[in-house]
């Protein structure tokens, strides 16, 4: 049969069954009772001619496709984003879909992925832009966005940072964030978690160190280049977060605690903290989001706030399925999805 095309057809005739049978046992439908042995007998002659249903006659039989489409951010993929998309390609796989990645670029358009593949329905992890929000409702496919609970989750993690350093007497405290226009979904939810529960608690605004190529120095604040974010760092990038953090901790009010945005950042101030004679956490508390593996091997060993991804996806298991099925979406995630990991990096107060 080399060269054409295997199909339910030939399945059946090795089988020894209808072609109908063939469509019911492969399809997993509950309309017909067959025997273990005729199922054993369909699942054998497809394995042996390496049988795959057509995607496209399939789709045309049930009314829908059945592959979701995964637009993704342009952003390197570090390892708990890459733990994100295996949940949900498990999520998708057990109910009987495929997940298809779509990463959106300069340049690149859904209308033109849209030509090749009919999705059931788009999940954005980050909301798309607004002219492939329109290719999307021309061709009639839900747009699932699963960015607002991840934003929650981040005001979380802020939050959850803030209160750990003021449990710890801490109450003048720097920001390390980011504001590219790419990775500003993330960081600027944190970010607003910080500042509102400081302000919450009484503590004065948070000073803040903005990475952000596209300005130049501000005051109190140090850009850093986006290859800090985006794979390492180099001196270059060490010595200039020294100089803020110098700034910082000189006077009488001085910073005794920094929330950096991710676990990444958190290494480079506690490297820049360092090369400046500043020992973490004895002079300067730090404390970083996402508990990546290299957390734990920072000396000192990293306090950060870990995202409860088994929550997360439970929770984007029920938004798919709602959206899918025509069903209200559940409630909004909260703060009970982050999670704090207390190790040597944060100390109380004059300790």
């Amino acid at each position: 049969m080399a060269g054409q095309r295997v199909t339910s057809a030939d399945v059946a005739a090795l089988a020894g069954v209808s072609r109908s049978t063939v469509s019911y046992i492969l399809n997993r439908s509950s309309r017909n009772n067959f025997s273990a042995e005729t199922v054993e007998r369909v699942h054998a002659a497809a394995a042996q001619l390496a049988y795959t249903p057509n995607a496209a006659a399939r789709a045309l039989r049930k009314g829908e496709s059945g592959v979701v489409l995964l637009a993704l951010p342009d952003l390197p993929l570090g390892w708990n984003f890459g733990r994100l998309l295996s949940g949900l390609t498990d999520t998708v796989t057990q109910d009987g879909r495929s997940l298809v990645t779509w990463y959106v670029r300069p340049g690149f358009r859904l209308r033109d992925i849209l030509r090749d593949i009919a999705p059931r329905a788009i999940l954005e992890v980050v909301p798309l832009p607004e002219q492939d929000r329109q290719a999307a409702a021309a061709a009639n496919v839900p747009i699932i966005s699963a960015s607002m609970p991840l934003g929650a989750m981040d005001r979380a993690a802020g939050a959850a940072q803030v209160r750990h350093l003021a449990q710890s007497g801490h109450r003048r405290l720097g920001i390390v964030t980011v504001e590219d226009r790419s990775i500003a979904v993330f960081g600027d939810p944190r970010r607003q978690g910080v500042r509102e529960t400081a302000a919450a608690l009484g503590l004065r605004p948070p000073l803040e160190l903005v990475h952000d190529t596209r300005e130049t120095a501000a005051a109190m604040g140090i850009k850093l280049p986006l290859e800090a974010w985006r794979g390492g760092h180099d001196g270059a990038a060490v010595r200039q977060a020294a100089e803020t953090l110098r700034a910082w901790t000189a006077g009488p009010d001085p910073v005794t605690a920094v929330c950096c945005f991710n676990d990444l950042f958190a290494g480079l101030v506690i490297e820049a903290a360092r090369s400046i004679g500043l020992t973490v956490p004895e002079h300067l508390s730090v404390i970083g989001v996402d508990d990546e593996p290299l957390s734990g091997f920072l000396q000192p060993t990293l306090t950060t706030v870990r995202f409860d991804f088994e929550g997360t996806m439970a929770y984007t298991q029920a938004l798919l399925r709602a959206a899918l099925d025509g069903k209200p979406a559940p409630p909004p995630l909260g703060g009970e999805f982050v999670e704090l990991v207390e190790r040597e990096s944060v100390a109380p107060l004059g300790r």
